[in-house]
């Protein structure tokens, strides 16, 4: 099945941001390890304007009390 250049265009742009969001939380996982939540959120908010890719608001929480309660990184 042959997929529009268009078709293709969004394809690419979801790719895109789904390997800039996840850069996003590597970053901010690396850096903020067991510390409070709301520094995780706030490093959360520095690095997707680094990387330019929107986060909704539940996903930054949920994965700032993720990252700010863990004890391990690999």
């Amino acid at each position: 099945m042959e997929r529009s250049a268009q078709d293709q265009a969004g394809l690419l742009h979801v790719v895109e941001q789904a390997a800039k969001i996840r850069m996003v939380w590597e970053e901010v996982a690396k850096t903020h390890c067991c510390r409070p939540s709301e520094e995780v959120k706030a490093a959360y908010a520095a690095a997707s304007g680094r990387w330019d890719v929107p986060l909704d608001e539940r996903t930054v929480t949920l994965s700032s009390i993720w990252i700010g309660e863990s004890a391990y990184w690999e």
